[in-house]
């Protein structure tokens, strides 16, 4: 889990949120490359805590293909 686990969603958000905009306002690109390399962490991080919530809230939850692709409506 690391760092970014141990940080509540809104601490974790914050966060983000600053790294962003450092990354938006850099004019290095090595630094920026940097930022978004961090960025896809804190991405990653939020994926993995919503996946699991999901996992929680629908433990039998199966995917479903129909004729038009996955989980699309059969209703045109």
């Amino acid at each position: 889990m690391g760092l970014l686990g141990s940080l509540s969603d809104a601490e974790l958000e914050e966060q983000r949120e600053a790294l962003r905009l450092r990354y938006v306002t850099s004019q290095d690109v090595d630094e920026a490359t940097g930022l978004y390399d961090e960025l896809n962490r804190y991405d990653e991080e939020s994926t993995r805590r919503a996946n699991e919530v999901y996992e929680r809230e629908n433990p039998d939850a199966t995917t479903r293909h129909r004729e038009h692709g996955w989980y699309l409506p059969n209703d045109d």
